[in-house]
């Protein structure tokens, strides 16, 4: 199979073979299934995701910037809320997405998040993750991956709508 690499904004591949990807279709028009390797593409370098974890017996999302590389997903947090609900409970979700002017995409990954020890270093994520308010001691958490899916949505298309119960295509 060809390597496949990604505009993160149009989503349009440099070379065509995704065959692996699914066609479906959902409300908004079609959707695209996205392929494991599609959506390691997609998030790969930096950018801002969400983190889901489990703490005070509710779920709770929490924006960070991230760096993922070679199948990690590596962020950075200080002492609070997020740290204590990740050491309590390592299972976490992390989407990230992305509003095109042609798709939209979102690539969700399942895993278990590993709090590193404070001799944990990893330059490229330093280097790549922006530092937004001074804190003193902060820590690395690598997400490892259990589980990685993807969607693809078209953006150009207007919904069907219902006209004494037939199907209308949006015009």
């Amino acid at each position: 199979m060809m390597k496949t690499t990604m505009n993160l904004h149009t989503m349009n591949p440099k070379t065509t073979n995704l065959a692996e990807d699914l066609p479906e279709w959902s409300a908004r028009g079609p959707v695209m299934e996205l392929a494991e390797q599609t959506c390691w593409n997609l998030i790969q370098g930096h950018g801002v995701g969400r983190l889901g974890v489990y703490g005070d017996d509710f779920p709770e999302i929490f924006p960070v910037d991230f760096y993922c590389e070679a199948g990690t997903i590596v962020f950075r947090t200080a002492d609070g809320t997020k740290l204590r609900d990740l050491i309590a409970d390592a299972h976490v979700v992390f989407e990230i997405d992305s509003l095109g002017s042609v798709f939209d995409w979102s690539v969700t990954v399942k895993g278990i998040a590993s709090v590193k020890d404070m001799m944990y270093t990893n330059r490229s994520a330093e280097n790549a993750l922006p530092h937004w308010r001074p804190v003193s001691v902060y820590r690395f958490v690598e997400v490892i991956p259990e589980s990685i899916s993807g969607r693809r949505y078209e953006r150009q298309l207007h919904p069907a709508r219902m006209d004494d119960g037939k199907i209308v295509p949006g015009i």
